[in-house]
């Protein structure tokens, strides 16, 4: 787990650190890759599935030590998926914020990068049943005043996040003018660690997994104990046919055990 960690926050801050110059431009980083197939090609389909990821998520999604190869819970949760289906995975890394349009404009079949359903995304695409229940920490310094989310709120204090992403939005209600969006996870981290916000909101395992690797401090949740969100799959609203197989897989993943081994790989 550690060695990963190191891989995957290390290819994060390459990217983030080769982009950090502006927080606000318009991009959409493409790389894509297949993988294997296992299994016979899906009756009706054109036998590849392809998905949309932010790679700068460890340990969802980034790249390996390569810088071409995907790595993550997201990607190898989403792989076994297609093993079942029978079909083959292509993935292309943008930014968080063009996913969901692009789902929703049929540039993408599927939107797997730690997307957390809610009734505004639901607008635009439909969701898969969840398969992750996460959160939103605040990371910090270690020599840093904020020591809760009461003391974030309450101050004057600045955070870093991730544009679209929950972070952003409970951040941008929360403290309002105190919030500097990026397109990158990795620009927002170099921020933190170069002084220029006092804080990441951020989902939970991401902050671990920061913090791990740049001695830094996850502080508590951002919001309320018993605030949490669940994962979900995007997929347009039109391709039932898809949103039913997945569906399926995923519930075989649950009932076989796959899901648990899965977490236990990358959060134990």
């Amino acid at each position: 787990m550690k060695k990963f960690l190191a891989m995957a926050l290390a290819a994060v801050m390459v990217l983030g650190v080769a982009g950090c110059g502006s927080s606000s431009d318009e991009k959409t980083e493409e790389n894509t890759e297949n993988t294997e197939q296992t299994g016979e090609t899906t009756e009706g389909t054109d036998g590849i599935i392809k998905m949309g990821v932010s790679a700068d998520f460890p340990p969802f999604e980034s790249y390996a030590d390569d810088a071409v190869t995907f790595v993550g819970f997201d990607i190898d949760l989403m792989q076994e998926i297609c093993n079942r289906l029978g079909m083959e995975l292509q993935i292309q890394d943008m930014n968080f914020d063009a996913i969901v349009a692009a789902v929703q404009t049929g540039k993408l079949d599927v939107g797997v990068s730690g997307i957390t359903i809610t009734d505004e995304r639901k607008e635009s695409v439909a969701f898969s049943d969840p398969y992750f229940v996460a959160s939103q920490s605040i990371l910090v310094q270690k020599d840093s005043p904020i020591t809760s989310y009461e003391d974030l709120v309450n101050g004057d204090y600045t955070a870093g996040v991730q544009l679209g992403t929950t972070g952003d939005i409970m951040a941008s209600e929360k403290i309002s003018g105190r919030v500097s969006q990026y397109e990158k996870y990795g620009d927002a981290l170099a921020a933190l660690l170069a002084g220029k916000n006092d804080c990441m909101v951020l989902d939970t395992g991401v902050a671990d997994a920061f913090a791990a690797a740049n001695d830094l401090v996850v502080v508590g949740t951002f919001g309320e104990a018993t605030d949490s969100e669940n994962y979900g799959i995007a997929i347009a609203k039109e391709n039932t046919e898809l949103l039913e197989k997945v569906n399926g897989a995923l519930a075989e993943m649950k009932e076989d055990g796959f899901i648990d081994e899965l977490t236990a790989k990358y959060f134990e």
